[in-house]
């Protein structure tokens, strides 16, 4: 089996881009053939799911102890974001060809109150089967979800359904909106640097993402 290790390198969103748009989570997708040469992907969110799971951008929160901003420029400062919390590893994958990188940034709403039940919410749009293999101490995953999914219904699942993604990083209930999306084709090498450039809201963002594929 594979391992798929992905490391956000830089984050450089609008100058102009307002506060109310700078609590941050990306979501990262592969897109990859299996040996069987079937489409998979893998998916997880940066730095997770929960409600403190977002990188503090906002100018106004310059004080708290998890502004990451830089102090000059409109980006992440990476200085100030320990590597585990732009880190995500995939691990026990078949994988014979990666094909594409998706990124997905979203500002989240931490006073929308939805992240505080965040495994209730998530069992409203899951199988029943799959309830017993979410963990109650865990915390949540898309990894940990479509795990839970394949456990449930004892199937190999190729993706998780976009009505259980939408509902898990909070789009579906308004709690996380959308304000950048782009794609980058991968090539063969195991070790490459990605940087996906494009409009979004308010101007134009740039991510750079460092991937390892063993």
């Amino acid at each position: 089996m594979d391992t798929i290790n992905v490391t956000l390198a830089d984050l450089t969103f609008p100058a102009k881009l307002e506060d109310k748009f700078c609590k941050f989570r990306p979501l990262i997708s592969i897109r990859y053939r299996d040996s069987n040469n079937k489409l998979m992907f893998a998916r997880e969110a940066m730095p997770g799911l929960g409600k403190r799971d977002y990188w503090e951008c906002e100018k106004d929160n310059k004080s708290k102890p998890d502004f990451v901003r830089h102090d000059s420029e409109s980006k992440v400062d990476t200085n100030k974001l320990g590597v585990s919390r732009r880190e995500i590893t995939f691990s026990d994958i078949d994988v014979k060809k990666l094909e594409r990188v998706d990124v997905e940034i979203y500002d989240i709403d931490i006073k929308s109150g939805f992240f505080d039940a965040l495994k209730d919410n998530l069992l409203r749009v899951l199988p029943v089967a799959a309830a017993p293999f979410i963990p109650a101490t865990l915390p949540i995953t898309l990894t940990l979800i479509k795990s839970a999914v394949e456990q449930g219904t004892n199937k190999t699942i190729s993706d998780l359904q976009k009505a259980v993604i939408d509902k898990a990083i909070g789009k579906e209930d308004g709690a996380a909106r959308s304000i950048f999306a782009h794609s980058q084709t991968l090539t063969i090498e195991p070790k490459q640097t990605v940087s996906l450039n494009g409009a979004g809201v308010q101007g134009d963002y740039s991510v750079t993402l460092e991937i390892e594929a063993t």
